[in-house]
């Protein structure tokens, strides 16, 4: 399992962190979906990506297989397109 960050700070009150930058599909759903089920129902993740088609990947996995919920999608502010992804564990 990838280490949670702690790098950047959470922007959501008690939010897990999933840092997979650098990881294409499937594989990040396959580390969002692993941290998603370490977490209780209602608890929030974000998850730090860089690869662009999981931005569309993620949420309808996640939506698809009833375990998250997209909540926002933010642009990182870096030096190339990175983003973080909201999602509240359903």
């Amino acid at each position: 399992m990838l280490a949670m960050s702690s790098i950047d700070k959470p922007s959501y009150k008690e939010s897990t962190q999933l840092d997979i930058r650098g990881k294409v599909c499937p594989l990040t759903f396959v580390y969002t979906k692993l941290a998603l089920e370490e977490l209780e129902t209602g608890r929030i993740l974000e998850v730090f990506l860089d690869f662009p088609a999981a931005l569309k990947n993620i949420p309808e996995s996640c939506r698809r297989q009833n375990i998250a919920e997209l909540l926002e999608i933010k642009k990182h502010h870096s030096d190339k397109p990175e983003w973080i992804m909201i999602l509240k564990k359903l």
